[in-house]
């Protein structure tokens, strides 16, 4: 007699396994299967990337326009995502440590092909439709570019211009700038800079604060100053090698633009600082605006035109830097 003993068990239930033919029974897994791909956001990636560069938070946040605490806050992330410190931060520095000097020269090689792919859909467009990308500081452009705008048209009527005008640092690796104007000089892997013109602060102010009281330095203390928001050292710079460190202003006026600025000037809303000696091309100067002091600082800052280095030979950059530095002498 053949004996059969069967045995009833409730089976459980599965939710996830892996079928093995060879055994012929189904193997539970507890943990999920790793995700195909562990690329972290991007915005986290250019960030780091900015930041490991700059060795600065800030320098990467102003590069980005973002906030530091934004720059800090995706650095962050990467770190709890790979489990590993990327910075050593210190008071007032940061540093790398080994992995993240590992992981910033991959992720720069990776960021960089990402760059000449995106550059050369770009440069294809741009081509197709002869345009040209201009970043430059708002009183520059008024100063010097749109006066010369007539010339370049004459002798570049094919060739169309996009002008931006502000005070932003001009991102090459993710806009359509193709030069900028930038006040100062800071590096930025890349990028050539060539020096345009020298400036100084000149104060100057409406024509009526000079018949009232205003006749020497000292007499700023009677007046509001004007300042810019982006430069809020340039009036303590200048008073102090003024030797009037210590001086007391009746008031002070925040602008965002130097044009805004010479506008409050014009109107005999205080005095301002201009950027000497470009200021002399502003329509009105020595009429509606004038400078009141024979005293002249020596401190200057440099204004660079920015190009891609790889765009060297670019006609139309060529043409374009040729027209912008004739424009300057002009306006000197």
């Amino acid at each position: 007699m053949l004996n059969v003993r069967l045995c009833c068990r409730k089976p459980k239930p599965v939710t996830k396994g892996i079928f093995s033919p060879q055994m012929n029974i189904i193997q539970l897994s507890a943990t999920p299967p790793p995700p195909l791909r562990a690329i972290p956001p991007l915005t986290a990636l250019l960030a780091f990337e900015r930041a490991a560069s700059q060795l600065s938070f800030r320098r990467a946040a102003r590069d980005l326009s973002l906030s530091p605490s934004a720059i800090s806050h995706q650095i962050r992330g990467l770190e709890e995502q790979f489990g590993v410190k990327l910075f050593v931060r210190g008071a007032r520095s940061v540093r790398l440590t080994a992995d993240g000097e590992r992981y910033f020269a991959k992720i720069s090689a990776a960021l960089a092909a990402l760059q000449d792919a995106s550059r050369d859909m770009l440069r294809h467009r741009r081509d197709a439709h002869a345009e040209l990308w201009i970043s430059s500081l708002p009183f520059f452009t008024s100063a010097v570019l749109i006066p010369a705008l007539p010339e370049f048209k004459r002798r570049n009527p094919a060739l169309t211009l996009r002008i931006e005008a502000t005070h932003q640092y001009a991102d090459f690796s993710a806009s359509r700038v193709d030069v900028a104007i930038r006040y100062g000089r800071e590096h930025s892997t890349g990028l050539k800079f060539e020096p345009l013109v020298t400036v100084k602060g000149l104060p100057v102010c409406a024509p009526a604060l000079v018949k009232g009281a205003l006749r020497k330095p000292e007499d700023l203390a009677g007046e509001v100053l004007i300042h810019l928001t982006t430069q809020p050292r340039a009036w303590p710079a200048w008073l102090k090698e003024a030797g009037l460190s210590h001086l007391t202003p009746r008031g002070h006026l925040w602008l965002d633009s130097v044009p805004a600025m010479l506008e409050a000037a014009e109107q005999g809303l205080g005095v301002t600082l201009g950027m000497s000696p470009l200021i002399k091309a502003r329509p009105g100067f020595g009429k509606k605006l004038i400078a009141p002091f024979a005293f002249e600082a020596t401190h200057n800052e440099t204004i660079y035109l920015v190009s891609r280095t790889e765009q060297a030979r670019d006609r139309r950059i060529a043409a374009v830097r040729r027209w912008i530095v004739e424009a300057v002498g002009r306006a000197k």
